[in-house]
């Protein structure tokens, strides 16, 4: 005979039975994406661009790193780059009028490449000295000020990307029996400025269970307006299983 006990127990575990309610989960809401922006030279910070809680573009300049010895090294380069190339140019004409061998002319423009080489490696290093934004999104740590002497390892700026936001949920594997990425759910975020109800996009379930044996689920949701800020809780609606 069969015990009803295991038999409802098991039904449990598995989700058996029609999805009927929504459950709301607890989440909390984190930033679709953010960096931590370092110095790419090691260098004496001259102006710092940006301030906390400015908004940014990427490839915004955010700060200015000392470099007027490699400024002064591209403009010599640069110099020596336009001498090359008028060489060569000359070296040319004159061994198409036969007047130098063509191993002469091979040299002028082999002197040319080596001089372009150089004024490339020279211009870089002055772009080092400018610190970009890697992509659009709000200052939210500016941790250094003009003066300060910064190595590569010293953050400089953290960038958080609020157009879109992340709920970090954790559920019962029950509750996943009709939940797989690509699916539409509802999402509230009653702590907001304004009470917000909006629908997100489940982008992970995780494969593998905690020591509790939950599963961390995220969802994304779209926030153009920013005005869903991170940090806040947030209430994800899943479909629950039926009552027998």
């Amino acid at each position: 005979m069969s015990n009803p006990v295991l038999i409802l127990a098991s039904a449990l575990v598995l989700g058996a039975g029609p999805i009927r309610a929504a459950l709301p989960v607890e989440g909390l809401v984190l930033p679709f994406r953010q960096v931590e922006v370092a110095a790419p030279v090691s260098s004496r910070i001259t102006d710092m661009k940006v301030k906390e809680g400015e908004a940014v573009k990427e490839g915004q300049p955010l700060a200015l790193l000392y470099g007027r010895l490699e400024e002064l090294e591209a403009q010599r380069a640069k110099v020596l780059l336009e001498r090359r190339e008028f060489e060569a140019k000359g070296a040319r004409k004159l061994y198409e009028s036969r007047v130098i061998p063509e191993a002469r002319a091979l040299e002028a423009r082999i002197d040319l490449d080596l001089a372009r080489l150089q004024y490339e490696t020279a211009a870089e290093q002055v772009r080092l000295r400018t610190v970009f934004a890697p992509m659009d999104g709000i200052v939210v740590t500016r941790a250094h000020d003009a003066g300060e002497t910064v190595t590569t390892a010293q953050p400089l700026f953290r960038i958080l990307d609020l157009s879109k936001v992340v709920v970090q949920i954790e559920v019962e594997p029950r509750q996943l029996t009709a939940l797989a990425p690509g699916h539409r759910v509802r999402v509230s975020f009653p702590l907001a400025v304004q009470p917000i109800l909006a629908e997100g996009e489940v982008v992970l379930v995780d494969p593998c269970a905690d020591a509790q044996g939950r599963v961390r689920v995220k969802v994304v949701v779209e926030n153009p307006e920013r005005r869903i800020r991170s940090g806040i809780k947030a209430l994800v609606d899943l479909p629950g299983p039926a009552q027998p």
